[in-house]
């Protein structure tokens, strides 16, 4: 995915620009935003990392693939962003604030505002492309520019207006861009990695296929799984007549896999397990009240 590439050649950029912005000045809010550059390039490198593994074929002690990678590297980005970036940018609001000393030259001025530019072209490109698709990679791509364009914004204000008390109020606006941004992408990686069911409209799909076929009684059960961004795994338990013959159980699965792929790309697996009527009659009722609970997307 090209936005992921290109955040990442952009992050190792914006280290140097934001580098040589901070040599230049002293200011509070220049060097925290160097800190956010910092924790940026780990956290797109990380990403970029997870979307690779996702490409390696599945094994016998991976059988369902590396799909959840960009997850775990999401996670341990969100680590490395909150236990150690985030802090260092409010101790430097901190120190700056106890001693309100502020050097800005215009060579300073011109870097933030390219660095400000490049996170702009990035952010616009990663929004066209997010038209096709909802990746987490490209989501955190996303929210990473965002976060970079609100977060440089203030730094160009405190430099342009060259007040050291601005200065250090700005270094606590990049630190609560880091925060917010942190605690909405991990919390959607968290929920990634306990596994968190396909959304409801797949879901749903799913068991209206399923009863399409008339052999079929009833759908007693049904669940899902994500094995990578945006493919999942269901299970289906359905009730079939208890004197239908293998042959024919063997054409009812055939029937709603293929009919389940053909309408929809993002399930990947279904697996059918069949049993006799039970108690209480029309399960799927229930089960599509149920449905109608579950988020719009995953």
């Amino acid at each position: 995915m090209r936005p992921i590439y290109v955040g990442f050649a952009a992050n190792v950029l914006l280290v140097l620009l934001k580098y040589l912005a901070s040599v230049n000045s002293r200011s509070a809010s220049v060097n925290a935003s160097l800190l956010h550059s910092l924790a940026d390039l780990i956290f797109s490198g990380l990403i970029l990392a997870g979307t690779l593994a996702i490409k390696l074929k599945p094994s016998l002690r991976y059988p369902f693939g590396y799909g959840r990678a960009v997850y775990v590297a999401g996670f341990a980005a969100i680590l490395v962003a909150v236990l150690y970036l985030l802090v260092g940018a409010v101790e430097e609001g901190l120190r700056k604030l106890a001693n309100p000393a502020m050097e800005v030259t215009e060579l300073s001025l011109v870097l933030v505002a390219l660095s400000l530019s490049v996170n702009l072209v990035v952010l616009v490109d990663a929004l066209l492309k997010s038209r096709d698709r909802s990746h987490p990679a490209l989501l955190a791509v996303i929210a990473e520019n965002a976060a970079d364009v609100t977060g440089d914004s203030a730094v160009l204000l405190a430099l342009a207006l060259g007040n050291p008390l601005i200065d250090g109020y700005g270094a606590f606006v990049v630190a609560s861009v880091i925060a917010v941004s942190s605690a909405s992408l991990g919390y959607r990686y968290v929920v990634s990695l306990i596994g968190i069911s396909a959304p409801r409209d797949v879901v749903g799909r799913v068991i209206k296929v399923a009863l399409s076929d008339p052999r079929v009684i009833d759908v007693n059960d049904v669940k899902s799984l994500m094995l990578e961004p945006g493919k999942y795994l269901v299970f289906l338990q359905v009730e079939v007549d208890p004197n239908t013959r293998v042959r024919e159980l063997e054409d009812i699965r055939h029937y709603i896999e293929n009919v389940v792929k053909s309408t929809t790309d993002r399930v990947d697996k279904v697996i059918i397990e069949f049993t006799g009527p039970k108690e209480p009659v029309k399960s799927f009722t229930s089960l599509l009240e149920e449905v109608v609970k579950l988020p719009e997307e995953a």
